[in-house]
């Protein structure tokens, strides 16, 4: 007669990111998912724990300079836009960026001392969540 095409993992996909800890780009895209990172330890995702108490050691541990902080924490921690924290730190928005960037290089660095390399994380998104969030966009 005919056939119904069911995807039955239509409800949350998975996908696998890896980060390179051993260079500024992969550090910056690691805090960028910081918020993601930290929402799968409420699922029980061990890992997850320990991915960012290493990133708050790594933070502690670079030797960054109270600008390079405060920028890390308003860009990534709070999530403003760089403008936005520049703003708030009473300087340009070129002087956020270069201080994310060399605080970013310094917990490289730590990462390299660590032999750290490359992590994997795996996602889960619900697509149903997606898709409430952008009917009330």
């Amino acid at each position: 007669m005919g056939h119904v095409k069911i995807d039955v993992e239509k409800g949350s996909r998975s996908y696998n990111v890896k980060y390179s800890l051993n260079d500024a780009a992969g550090v910056k895209a690691l805090l960028r998912d910081r918020h993601r990172i930290s929402s799968a330890r409420f699922r029980g995702d061990y890992a997850a724990c320990d991915i960012l108490v290493d990133l708050h050691s790594a933070i502690n541990s670079a030797g960054l300079t109270d600008r390079q902080t405060e920028a890390i924490a308003w860009v990534y921690g709070a999530d403003i836009t760089q403008a936005k924290a520049a703003e708030l730190m009473g300087i340009a928005q070129k002087n956020v960026s270069e201080a994310i960037d060399r605080a970013a290089e310094k917990m490289a660095e730590v990462y390299k001392r660590w032999e750290y390399g490359e992590i994997t994380v795996e996602y889960t998104e619900d697509n149903n969540e997606n898709e409430s969030e952008g009917d009330a966009a």
